[in-house]
């Protein structure tokens, strides 16, 4: 896999998500109703290969192991779209704390990126 940055990733995971494209290996149910209820016309195509997105989703679903709010916001933001403050809305924490953990499961994605690129 060429080395790619972790937020153009998770950015495109999301859609892959979404577009139902694979299937995630963790799905919180609030996410199964919107993606499935929801009409997507219009929306860019992801930009990864299924081999990157599970990659993500099974990075994600370990994160969910160690920090389930961290994933879940991680999760909300970038398959939902949402802003950081709805995030924080949908998770009952302020948008600091969403944003503290946005970038703190960023930061963890591309750590675990890093430790595969090193193996």
């Amino acid at each position: 896999m060429a080395r790619r940055d972790a937020e153009d990733l998770l950015e495109n995971w999301g859609r892959w998500v979404w577009l139902q494209t694979g299937v995630p290996r963790y799905v919180s149910p609030s996410l199964a109703l919107m993606r499935d209820n929801v009409e997507m016309e219009g929306a860019p195509a992801p930009v990864i290969t299924d081999d990157e997105a599970m990659l993500v989703d099974a990075i994600v679903a370990r994160m969910w192991r160690r920090d389930e709010q961290m994933a879940d916001c991680v999760r909300l933001y970038y398959c939902t779209g949402r802003t950081m403050h709805g995030v924080g809305v949908m998770l009952g924490i302020s948008r600091l704390k969403a944003r503290e953990l946005l970038i703190a499961g960023r930061v963890y994605v591309e750590a675990c990126l890093d430790t595969l690129q090193a193996a």
